[in-house]
């Protein structure tokens, strides 16, 4: 069983080799894995490139990684410094909001003040009345109809001595 699955393994990774041809008809050229029905010929792509061609490629990746790193760099300190203003501007919407309540409190408890005051100067300037009701005192919850008798008081008699 471990063969099978070895075999397997190997032949799935092996690399496919196709062939390739390059045809050309009516003056379109074609790329295709069957041989061409006029003409054509097969076509081997380039397996390498030279050296000097790599060390190109790995500079003009480099500096091409360092460009794009640079502009992440300033794209992240410009959306920092817009993020901060916002910030700021929210504070000070804040701050804003904050103030205009506290003076809307501040005008009510004036306002309450003031009729307070005026009530109290009304009331001080009527004259006295009384009540329309009389006042009445409460019941005993529990009124006693008729009291208890008086308990006789014993005689003491006289002590001889």
């Amino acid at each position: 069983m471990k063969i099978i699955n070895l075999l397997i393994f190997i032949f799935s990774i092996s690399p496919a080799y196709a062939e390739i041809y390059k045809c050309i008809e009516n003056g379109n050229t074609s790329y295709q894995q069957t041989q061409c029905k006029q003409t054509g010929t097969e076509f081997i792509p380039a397996k390498d490139i030279s050296t000097k061609q790599q060390e190109a490629a790995v500079e003009k990746l480099s500096t091409d990684l360092e460009a794009n790193a640079e502009k992440k760099k300033i794209q992240k300190e410009a959306d920092d410094k817009e993020r901060l203003l916002r910030a700021q501007e929210n504070n000070a919407d804040a701050s804003y909001e904050n103030a205009k309540a506290i003076r809307a409190q501040a005008e009510a408890t004036a306002r309450q003040t003031d009729a307070l005051e005026n009530n109290n100067n009304y009331l001080r300037d009527q004259p006295y009345f009384y009540p329309l009701r009389p006042v009445v005192k409460p019941l005993p919850s529990h009124p006693i109809e008729k009291p208890l008798p008086a308990r006789p008081v014993p005689k003491l008699s006289p002590r001889k001595n």
